[in-house]
């Protein structure tokens, strides 16, 4: 059993005049690589729980369970050091959508709150999908429900919105569907953004698909485990693209492929849990995928080096479809330039996360060469207040990329350091407060207790 919910009719408005000029001059006649395209059908791919490391195109994998995600991969560009700005799916998805911090959205509660109330984006926010429609595109989000349930406030801007009744975690292939429906009900030339969202690769663990390889110490038999999510969900994602080019949408849409955090697979047992996310700010949580793909408008390029955050993932569609941004400052960056000019990142930035399940208090920030950690306890009688780490860490990544030696200590310079930039984003998060206004409340939701985040 299902619930469509409707949001509002379509946006039909034209562009404004200022806007449309823009748009003739950024596409029309352009034969440099730095264009945008304003007829794009935009399609966003979130595949819940699908850590970097186990997609083949970043060559960490240890079985190959992507093999259809990897040859769509390489007809455009992926970023190879892509971060979320949350370790759990509600915070995470607003800043993927609005492009600010979970401090600025308002996600960022200690987890067992969200029982109570949720709240909701400030009247004064934009996300992408009321942008995209304001500009004339059809909006439609089809998802697994769950953490991206529509009283979080994800709905906004959509024109139609789908989630189940109930969280399965068995969705893809039904999601695939709906949204080759919908995509072949678009009229010739109309531009539309889709949200396509699975929980496939979620805990629990149902497919099996590498059961001979289930074998070995713990961490050996959650990756395989996890892998058969994995391979099935790229089954049917392989379907979904193959339609899109055998009804000839791909070459006038912009597909964008990303989850909304990793998973932790005995990388560390934490508060008694070798197999969960949302407890914790280490790379395993936040190091997730992202692909573009939109022929004649991002080049074939392949892998790209450097650290850039989900929060980037709105600016970028905005800048490709030649939509003008929301009246505020965007916490993301525009990637557009390493993308068709071959830009390289900025080499010094530096990446933030928060929100986990323990609250606003744990914060991360994260350069290319080290990272520090905000850790206090956080009293309550969750299972994610058990979980014990260092009230204060330092991880430098050159020689430790797992995250395992918290050399704080001895990197005073190095602390600081990271200190001050995690400071400087705490003042501009508070400022975006202040100029966006409060956020406003929903009735608390219980899905979070079938999910396996409450007991």
């Amino acid at each position: 059993m299902v619930r469509l919910l409707r949001v509002g009719a379509s946006v039909r408005a034209a562009f404004r005049a200022t806007l449309a000029a823009l748009v003739a001059f950024g596409f029309a006649g352009r034969t440099t690589p730095d264009r945008f395209d304003p007829g794009r059908i935009v399609i966003l791919v979130v595949v819940d729980t699908l850590r970097a490391d186990h997609v083949g195109i970043h060559g960490l994998a240890r079985r190959d369970a992507t093999p259809n995600l990897d040859r769509f991969a390489r007809r455009g560009a992926w970023f190879l050091n892509a971060h979320s700005a949350a370790p759990w799916t509600p915070p995470s998805v607003q800043s993927l959508l609005t492009s600010l911090d979970p401090a600025v959205h308002g996600l960022n509660r200690e987890g067992s709150a969200y029982a109570e109330s949720i709240p909701r984006l400030s009247g004064r926010a934009r996300p992408l999908a009321q942008l995209l429609a304001e500009s004339g595109f059809r909006t439609n989000a089809i998802t697994g429900g769950g953490g991206v349930d529509s009283r979080y406030g994800f709905d906004r801007g959509f024109e139609s919105w789908f989630q189940p009744e109930s969280v399965t975690g068995i969705d893809v292939e039904s999601g695939v569907d709906k949204a080759l429906a919908w995509l072949g009900r678009l009229a010739p030339g109309e531009r539309a953004f889709l949200l396509l969202h699975t929980y496939e690769v979620h805990l629990p663990n149902t497919h099996h698909l590498f059961a001979t390889e289930e074998t070995g110490d713990d961490r050996s038999r959650a990756s395989a485990a996890y892998d058969g999510d994995v391979a099935f969900a790229d089954r049917e994602l392989g379907r979904f693209f193959r339609e899109l080019e055998r009804t000839s949408l791909l070459p006038r849409s912009l597909v964008v492929v990303t989850a909304d955090h990793g998973e932790n697979l005995f990388d560390r047992v934490l508060g008694g849990r070798g197999v969960e996310h949302g407890h914790h700010l280490h790379d395993e949580l936040t190091h997730v995928p992202l692909i573009l793909v939109a022929p004649g408008l991002v080049p074939a390029r392949g892998p790209i080096p450097g650290l850039v955050s989900l929060l980037d993932v709105m600016p970028t569609i905005l800048s490709l479809v030649g939509v003008a941004p929301p009246g505020y400052p965007m916490q993301g960056r525009d990637l557009r330039p390493a993308l068709q000019l071959l830009q390289p990142l900025d080499s010094g930035r530096a990446l933030f996360a928060g929100a986990p399940l323990q609250g606003p208090l744990w914060r991360s920030v994260r350069t290319g060469t080290a990272k520090y950690v905000l850790s206090p306890p956080v009293a309550g009688a969750q299972w994610w207040n058990s979980v014990v780490r260092p009230p204060e860490a330092v991880y430098d990544l050159g020689k430790d990329p797992e995250e395992r030696w918290n050399v704080a200590a001895t990197s005073a310079v190095a602390r600081d350091r990271l200190k001050a930039l995690l400071r400087n984003r705490e003042r501009e998060e508070a400022r975006l407060r202040d100029q966006m206004g409060p956020v406003g409340a929903s009735p608390g939701i219980s899905t979070l207790r079938s999910l396996g985040y409450l007991r």
